[in-house]
């Protein structure tokens, strides 16, 4: 698993926000689909329907797998939540980023999860990071 500094991973994070972009948009259509399914009568249109949404998952899912190739963890996909293994001081922490948050602004320890939480200016403060 890729070892990233705080500039690091805020630089990844630029390249992977667009990915999330995309994944919104598709579970945007999703939800959007599945509450006009019920309401279809033509079967045909039933069916594009849910081969759609299946479209839909599969998009989702290969953004979410190159997330992960460029180094990033997915903790929680709604809201969509990204951690980054860095290493301050002398232990892993992550380096934390939820979907509306224009950067990298909290890490946690490892064991520690989204409520564990703590603001990066900690680490800056100690000069850790």
């Amino acid at each position: 698993m890729k070892v990233f500094t705080l500039e690091e991973a805020r630089e990844l994070l630029a390249k992977i926000k667009p990915l999330i972009e995309d994944v919104n948009e598709k579970r945007a259509e999703i939800y959007e689909i599945y509450n006009s399914i019920e309401e279809q009568h033509d079967l045909l249109e039933k069916m594009y329907m849910k081969s759609r949404i299946g479209e839909l998952e599969r998009d989702i899912k290969r953004n979410l797998t190159r997330i992960e190739e460029l180094g990033g963890v997915i903790k929680g996909i709604d809201p969509i939540l990204v951690d980054f293994l860095s290493y301050v001081g002398d232990r892993y922490i992550w380096l934390c980023w939820k979907e509306d948050e224009d950067t990298i602004r909290y890490w946690h320890e490892l064991d520690d999860g989204f409520a564990g939480r703590k603001p990066i200016e900690i680490l800056e403060e100690t000069e850790l990071i």
